[in-house]
């Protein structure tokens, strides 16, 4: 549209060139407008084809956000698989609560081996002593010393306690946890009475007559053992047992009973690496 203009200008100054100009402006003019139209004609289906092209777009995203939730449901109906399509790459790292160590790992062989560092003279002779100490104790007797110690446990003021923890059966059995380096996470003889004897920890409780860690053993018999089911202890992501076996004396008389727990991670470990 500038050409005309300039042509109209020169129209005012000289009409001989305007007869020659007013034509080529009418062509000009002409071929603009049939540029212009020419232009919008290219544009329309240019844009009809990108209206169309997202369009398709936001539908294909659509679909394949709905496949992507179809097979998530589908993984969780099928247990993570799709018509026997593989796991995920990246599958999830599995946790040791996950991984139930058979308690078949406890076998006569273990229970065995138990037994033998359970039968040594410094076990037998506080039994002995603490039995004959404690022949007279009756249920209630029994009861007011397990909440002292329950009341200890929670106090800066603990004569009860100090005094099991303080014998020469506590100090061995501690010995005896240290030197397996993890395998044994707590052990504690039982007297006659089902009272603590020895310990390598602080327990919850005093009298453990009333649990199957004693009913099952001392009460049993002499030769009982009693393994109990696995439980995940969360504080250190493993899996824990406890064995439990009657202890005798010399004549094969009951004079208490232990209780070993047992890692169970742990020795599944050393068995797998023939440890």
């Amino acid at each position: 549209m500038s050409e005309i203009n300039r042509i109209k200008d020169a129209l005012k100054h000289a009409a001989a060139v305007a007869a020659v100009l007013v034509p080529m402006a009418g062509a000009a003019a002409l071929a603009e407008d049939q540029a212009e139209e020419g232009l919008a004609q290219a544009l329309q289906p240019a844009e009809g084809a990108a209206e169309e092209a997202a369009a398709g777009s936001e539908t294909d995203a659509e679909d394949t956000l709905a496949d992507g939730m179809l097979a998530d449901e589908l993984l969780d109906e099928e247990g993570g698989d799709v018509l026997g399509a593989a796991p995920a790459q990246c599958p999830p790292v599995a946790s040791v609560q996950e991984e139930v160590p058979s308690t078949d790992l406890l076998d006569t062989a273990f229970v065995d081996n138990l037994k033998t560092w359970l039968d040594v003279p410094v076990v037998r002779l506080t039994l002995e002593s603490r039995n004959e100490a404690n022949a007279s104790l009756g249920q209630s007797d029994i009861d007011a010393l397990d909440k002292q110690w329950r009341a200890e446990t929670q106090s800066d003021d603990q004569p009860l306690i100090t005094a099991v923890l303080n014998s020469p059966l506590s100090t061995y059995l501690l010995r005896v946890q240290a030197g397996q380096l993890g395998l044994y996470s707590e052990i504690f003889v039982i007297d006659a009475k089902g009272l603590n004897a020895g310990q390598s920890s602080v327990t919850s409780d005093y009298w453990q007559g009333d649990e199957a860690k004693f009913q099952k053993t001392y009460d049993a018999g002499p030769s009982a053992v009693f393994i109990d089911e696995a439980e995940y202890h969360e504080a250190t992501d493993t899996w824990r047992a406890q064995v439990n076996v009657t202890l005798t004396d010399d004549g094969g008389d009951r004079i208490g009973a232990a209780t070993i727990e047992v890692n169970l991670t742990e020795l599944a470990r050393r068995s797998k690496a023939g440890i």
